[in-house]
């Protein structure tokens, strides 16, 4: 049980604090090799925007993108639409001329539409985006300034959380992530940023390969693109920004990306080593399954902890007590209305931790679903 419990504790201890001090010290030792050229300009663009029954925030996210500082004729807007029932095909087509709708009947999934949509698409950048997410002004000219070298595969922007009904799980997604904008910008300086934020990310079109629908897109795109040998990096500047959500949908998120994220990653994983890049490998195995994995370290922790020896037992059992004593305490002061940061930090914590386990179980029983449902 000893073996269990350090086991447990190296996942999370390397996927939280392990992984970003190896990539500082990488960062020391290979210096910054995102270093790339920049030029302002205007290449065609095609910003899609996956949909599913958006139709509550599609009239925003619309008029968002057609005051965006991108000239007109280089700019295209697509509507992908996945089988929405509400109307948001009937915005999306009445909108604008410079709005073109790709309604697929029925539910596909968001990857499903997008392996039809993105090849037939007569650009040569495309940048993805989600119907809630709303872009500064100058977005576009700061992804694409990055395409003027060559090298260039890739460039993520910064999401942003606005939390303007000052719920206490936007407080806990604004530190998390904080704290993932940090690994993000580690990454993009050693040029493979792992994964991107599907709310705002650019790349070539010429580089995106069909993904299996049971995968995270967002993520193997970007790895893809850094496994070819492209460069995938992170701009702060290129900003979008969202609502928070409550807890229940943040959980039902959670579980979907864990489920659809280990899928990802084995695949990614495997390539990496076919292709003798064991950074990306690294990468993925660290940042994203052992993140995942944090539920079932968690879980293997409490289980184990009561039959170590005295006094280790003690010590693990006080320690865990500790843990979900602050997040039981967390949700309570949040209930009554009282925001307790730390507190609640551990509760949003573990909130993710039993997402992710969910999600889990959900890749190893082969019960998820090529679907997504909108973050309201």
């Amino acid at each position: 049980m000893t073996f269990v419990i350090l086991a447990c504790a190296a996942v999370l201890l390397q996927a939280y604090a392990g992984y970003p001090l190896s990539l500082i010290v990488l960062r020391l030792l290979l210096g910054d090799r995102s270093v790339h050229a920049t030029r302002d300009g205007t290449p065609g663009v095609s910003l899609v925007i996956s949909a599913h029954n958006e139709g509550r925030v599609l009239r925003r996210k619309l008029e968002n993108c057609l005051n965006l500082d991108y000239p007109a004729d280089r700019l295209r807007i697509y509507v992908v639409s996945d089988g929405s029932t509400d109307d948001t095909d009937e915005i999306a087509r009445a909108f604008s001329p410079r709005v073109e709708l790709r309604a697929f009947p029925g539910r596909h999934g968001k990857v499903a539409c997008l392996n039809r949509v993105v090849p037939e698409l007569p650009t040569d950048l495309v940048v993805m985006s989600d119907a809630n997410s709303l872009y500064e002004p100058d977005s576009l000219r700061r992804l694409v300034r990055h395409f003027a070298d060559e090298r260039i595969g890739c460039v993520c922007g910064e999401l942003r959380y606005a939390n303007r009904r000052r719920l206490a799980a936007g407080e806990g997604e604004r530190v998390y992530w904080s704290y993932e904008g940090l690994i993000k910008r580690l990454e993009s300086s050693l040029g493979s940023l792992l994964g991107a934020n599907g709310a705002i990310y650019a790349y070539r079109t010429r580089l995106f390969r069909p993904v299996d629908p049971l995968m995270f897109c967002d993520d193997i795109i970007p790895i893809r693109i850094a496994l070819a040998g492209f460069l995938t990096i992170y701009d702060t500047e290129a900003a979008c920004t969202e609502e928070s959500v409550d807890e229940a949908v943040e959980m039902r998120r959670r579980k979907r990306h864990a489920s659809f994220g280990l899928r990802s990653m084995l695949h990614a994983a495997g390539e990496a080593i076919r292709r003798g890049r064991f950074l990306i490998l690294y990468q993925c195995v660290s940042h994203r399954v052992l993140r995942w994995l944090g539920g079932a370290a968690l879980a293997g922790m409490v289980l184990a902890a009561p039959f170590l020896p005295a006094p280790l037992s003690h010590l693990a059992l006080a320690a865990l007590g500790v843990f979900f004593g602050a997040a039981l305490a967390g949700f309570l002061t949040d209930r009554l209305g009282l925001r307790v940061a730390p507190l609640y930090l551990c509760y949003y914590l573990l909130v993710i931790h039993v997402a992710g386990l969910a999600g889990l179980l959900a890749f190893l029983m082969q019960t998820d679903r090529p679907h997504w449902e909108p973050r309201q």
